[in-house]
């Protein structure tokens, strides 16, 4: 196991979260002191937005997969969200990225 990169805070403890990639490509995140984790997309450059999910206070970040636009992932996907069409966070991500022509927007 492989530790990467430290991603926000844990909205449980306040807490470091590290993203971990396994032996097997499998990259997920957990927190350093109370062992929260959740899985990450096995694919794609991870990049974090600086923001947090509205809903579950967990740090947004930006999946880029080539040829593909961009998609945003808290603790899990956030186009799964019952909300995803009106979080304001997402709205203003993406029209920043559309502003910018960055992600494939």
């Amino acid at each position: 196991m492989k530790k990467l990169e430290e991603i926000g805070t844990c909205p449980s403890c306040e807490c470091s979260l590290i993203v971990f990639k396994t032996n097997n490509y499998k990259r997920y995140v957990k927190c350093e002191a109370c062992g929260l984790s959740y899985a990450l997309p096995k694919r794609g450059k991870i990049s974090s937005s600086a923001l947090e999910c509205p809903k579950s206070k967990f740090p947004l970040l930006i999946i880029e997969k080539p040829d593909q636009k961009a998609y945003f992932w808290s603790d899990q996907p956030c186009f799964t969200c019952i909300d995803y069409d009106r979080c304001p966070i997402v709205k203003e991500l993406i029209s920043e990225f559309k502003e910018l022509e960055v992600y494939g927007y």
